[in-house]
């Protein structure tokens, strides 16, 4: 009987709450795109070799307090590197550390022909290294942590020699980064000699020309 009353029907479809409206997908996906977006990392473009790793203890008056410390080299094997050292309660805390100091401490390579433009040397302490450029198919005559640095980079021809009796990796690259800040220092040096040249040459192009200029108007001024 309740079945076929078309008044209950009536008032069934009344009281019956109505389904919300679909929200559209592509409305919510371009009002949602920035709040689950990752952070891009700084050192993405990086890649990253330990160079030493190395429990060391401090001596407090509680105690000895001991934490790791690490050295990371970045290299985007191009012509660009970092070197950081830090220390930490454990090894992921001091690779860490050592990684953003590394980002810190970023240096450009003055690349030429696949090598570096001219000889240089460092001195750290008692590590003291040699550079020198090569010809084409001479290779990356290097050892010891001097090649991987120089793999971190897209320096294919290379000589390099240690010449101090250091076998301190943390030294060794120390004085590597020393002789190649003496290569843009070096190279910023020429770019300024050069740019003085450039001026001086237009300043007596001008001179040149206030002459000729002068000299003309006294000739017309004679022939009037």
């Amino acid at each position: 009987m309740l079945k076929n009353n078309p008044n209950n029907l009536k008032t069934n479809t009344k009281t019956s709450n109505p389904l919300p409206p679909k929200e559209n997908s592509s409305n919510f996906r371009s009002t949602s795109k920035f709040v689950s977006r990752k952070p891009r990392s700084s050192n993405e473009d990086f890649d990253q070799i330990i160079l030493e790793i190395k429990r060391v203890t401090r001596v407090t008056g509680g105690g000895k307090k001991l934490s790791f410390r690490a050295a990371i080299l970045l290299g985007n094997h191009r012509d660009k590197i970092g070197f950081g050292i830090a220390k930490g309660s454990d090894v992921p805390q001091a690779i860490e550390k050592a990684k953003k100091e590394a980002m810190k401490n970023i240096i450009t390579i003055p690349i030429k022909n696949d090598t570096i433009p001219f000889a240089v040397s460092g001195k750290y302490c008692a590590s003291k290294v040699l550079l020198k450029p090569a010809k084409a198919g001479k290779g990356i005559i290097a050892g010891g942590v001097l090649r991987d640095i120089i793999k971190m980079t897209n320096i294919k021809n290379i000589t390099t020699k240690i010449l101090g009796g250091s076998h301190n990796v943390v030294n060794n690259t120390r004085a590597f980064l020393l002789a190649i800040s003496k290569l843009n220092t070096n190279q910023n040096k020429e770019n300024k000699i050069n740019n003085e040249k450039g001026d001086t040459q237009n300043k007596n192009n001008f001179k040149e020309n206030d002459n000729i200029e002068q000299y003309a108007d006294k000739q017309s001024e004679v022939t009037i």
